[in-house]
């Protein structure tokens, strides 16, 4: 069973279907909770907590970049993002996606970790200082 992770929150539907647009154009599968229910209703929204933007949590980090990218003041509103545990910073990459590896070195590596997923590997490292964790440390 694959897991989602909410990469944003909107006010507005229009908001949400223009950003599940770009995410999709990338290849990213994307899913909007409240949506219709908000449409119906706008004043609801507040109340609900918004329109929820969930991706599979393999996609996440290319969708916060996606996001990042496309509008920075944007940021203000992810629910989630990933900071390096030891510099603070957020630019973390996932060790095992060959997509978003840099060179040769981390595309064999992140075909290694995605191959032979028993290896003992830290799913991500920061760009910045170079630190590799997991999540739930």
């Amino acid at each position: 069973m694959k897991k989602f992770r909410t990469v944003a929150i909107f006010t507005y539907p229009a908001e949400a279907q223009v950003m599940k647009g770009k995410l999709e154009s990338e290849g990213i599968s994307v899913f909007l909770r409240n949506e219709y229910t908000i449409a119906a209703e706008p004043f609801a929204s507040n109340a609900m907590g918004g329109i929820k933007m969930d991706v599979y949590l393999e996609d996440f980090i290319k969708a916060n970049a996606i996001v990042e990218q496309s509008d920075p003041d944007f940021t203000q509103t992810m629910t989630v993002s990933i900071k390096c545990p030891n510099c603070g910073k957020r630019s973390v990459r996932e060790q095992h996606d060959v997509n978003s590896a840099k060179g040769v070195v981390e595309t064999l590596r992140a075909a290694l970790y995605s191959i032979i997923p028993f290896i003992d590997h830290k799913n991500y490292k920061c760009m910045n200082c170079t630190t590799e964790f997991d999540l739930n440390e």
